[in-house]
């Protein structure tokens, strides 16, 4: 009997309230993030189906494990006959990247087409009138960003509430400001950190659903997260009492510990009642698994692979 040997790579979905959080992160191997609400996509990573769909990518740096997908994701949006990716990544990698791309054009026999906006910490890009994506520094080592994904709104000064249509309408015409631009950051992605100042940002702090890593658990692994420019869960709880999000999802956990024994530390360390707003993304126990990818066996003798 031929032993058949099956590659399965299973992606989470969790739903927190509107918004879902679909991807893969595990530290070393793959990290890709799908808020499919909003259209974007938070790194690549080897560029699984689902994220064809999202229109904006989201790239924090530029090691492979987040994006080796990228030009895949392009090539696979012009085959099917989608519009262009747009791809925000930091301003010093956007020359790189788009040598990159470049050259993958001249492999394909096609002109690819995409765009790259190059971001900066505090750099805003306007999706919609109401909606923008802004840049964060975060704390990897050379160039890395994180993105606040933040619903603009305009509202009505306090002095002018109950007035009628028409009056502010000419209020309008006149010039006077009668409306104040309010932000709430829904989700805020970092991407691979250490602990550092973007822990201080109030996109950070105030956001709706906060995605950070936290790759190291266990105290042996201090100088590896350290080294690494990662987050280890001593410093994690240390920040933990200042963050104000309804939700935060963990991600990049190393293999290194198990899952299990990760969330176990996590509680004794923080306790029950912080746990309730904690979630690990790759807990498929606590996710919906979102399906599975190239579930098949080696190719029979006698047809072509």
């Amino acid at each position: 009997m031929i032993e058949k040997s099956f590659l399965v790579q299973k992606f989470a979905k969790l739903r927190l309230d509107k918004i879902h959080i679909i991807g893969y992160s595990v530290a070393g191997e793959e990290t890709v993030v799908q808020i499919p609400e909003l259209d974007v996509c938070f790194d690549i990573g080897r560029a699984p189906y689902f994220a064809l769909t999202s229109n904006i990518i989201c790239i924090s740096h530029g090691h492979m494990d987040h994006m080796a997908g990228l030009a895949y994701y392009l090539s696979q949006r012009h085959f099917q006959g989608m519009k262009p990716g747009t791809i925000l990544v930091p301003a010093e990698l956007e020359r790189p990247i788009d040598s990159m791309l470049r050259c993958w054009r001249d492999v394909e026999r096609q002109g690819t087409p995409y765009k790259l906006i190059a971001m900066e910490p505090g750099r805003d890009h306007a999706v919609r009138k109401d909606f923008i994506i802004r840049g964060l520094e975060t704390h990897h080592g050379g160039t890395s960003l994180g993105y606040a994904l933040i619903s603009v709104r305009d509202k009505l000064k306090a002095e002018y509430l109950g007035r009628p249509g028409p009056e502010l309408a000419t209020l309008r015409k006149q010039g006077v400001p009668i409306q104040y631009r309010t932000e709430v950051p829904l989700v805020t992605f970092l991407g691979d950190t250490t602990a550092g100042k973007v822990f201080d940002h109030p996109d950070v702090q105030n956001a709706e659903i906060l995605i950070t890593e936290c790759t190291f658990f266990d105290p042996i692994h201090r100088q590896r997260a350290k080294v690494g420019k990662h987050l280890h869960i001593e410093q994690f709880a240390e920040i933990l009492p200042k963050l104000k999000n309804q939700h935060i999802i963990l991600i990049h956990v190393s293999r290194r510990t198990g899952l299990r024994r990760a969330k176990s530390t996590l509680k004794k360390r923080i306790g029950e009642e912080e746990m309730q707003r904690i979630h690990f993304l790759m807990d498929i126990q606590d996710a919906t698994p979102a399906g599975e990818i190239e579930s098949a066996g080696p190719p029979a003798a006698d047809s072509p692979e």
